[in-house]
């Protein structure tokens, strides 16, 4: 009897990688490289103009939801978190955040106490 082996395929053979030359860069003349360095220290002979300044105005009042917070908070008694969240729709902390950018954007919001304890959110006017 005799005993049956497998056979495997043959493998291919690889072949070992090339080498590859590597070009050398040409040698630069002394008096080449005094020119390019003296382009590189010249001063622009263009100037860039200056970028103009932001307007010191109001700036503009945005429309929508972030409008009705602002509308009800011009008043001069102010709203309070849960006047806005009926108007709004938003939860208080939405409120809060949304009033966090509107600071950012240059509105002076302000949250004022009046005297009978009662906690407002109002737009203050700007000194200056």
């Amino acid at each position: 009897m005799t005993r049956r082996t497998r056979s495997t395929p043959a493998q291919p053979r690889i072949e070992p990688k090339a080498v590859v030359a590597v070009a050398r860069k040409p040698q630069v003349k002394a008096e080449v490289k005094a020119e390019m360095k003296a382009k590189a220290a010249a001063p622009s002979r263009t100037v860039p103009e200056p970028a103009p300044l932001p307007s010191p105005t109001t700036p503009k009042a945005p429309s929508g939801k972030l409008g009705t917070l602002l509308g009800q908070i011009g008043n001069p008694a102010g709203a309070g978190i849960d006047e806005l969240a009926d108007a709004t729709g938003w939860q208080a902390h939405t409120i809060r955040a949304a009033f966090s950018r509107l600071r950012q954007r240059g509105f002076p919001i302000a949250l004022v106490t009046g005297t009978d304890g009662r906690k407002a959110y109002r737009l203050e006017a700007k000194e200056g």
